[in-house]
């Protein structure tokens, strides 16, 4: 399977829905805290987003919370 990055932060209420979306469909993901990593802030920042939750699978980004979207990724 293709790597699933989720970039998040600490209290992020949108950050919760994609990681607990994600967990009850089975699927594994690395998470990038961008408050507790520079490395993970500062990719996040490569990729354009200075907020979260950012979905990330291969060359595909989703900002925020979008089920459809998210079931359109995780097929990737």
């Amino acid at each position: 399977m293709t790597e699933i990055k989720v970039f998040t932060a600490a209290g992020c209420g949108n950050c919760m829905q994609v990681k607990n979306y994600l967990k009850k469909a089975g699927i594994e993901f690395i998470e990038c805290n961008v408050v507790e990593s520079k490395e993970a802030a500062e990719e996040l920042k490569k990729l354009g987003y200075t907020s979260v939750p950012v979905t990330v699978c291969r060359d595909k980004t989703i900002l925020g919370f979008d089920r459809a979207k998210l079931d359109k990724l995780i097929a990737c």
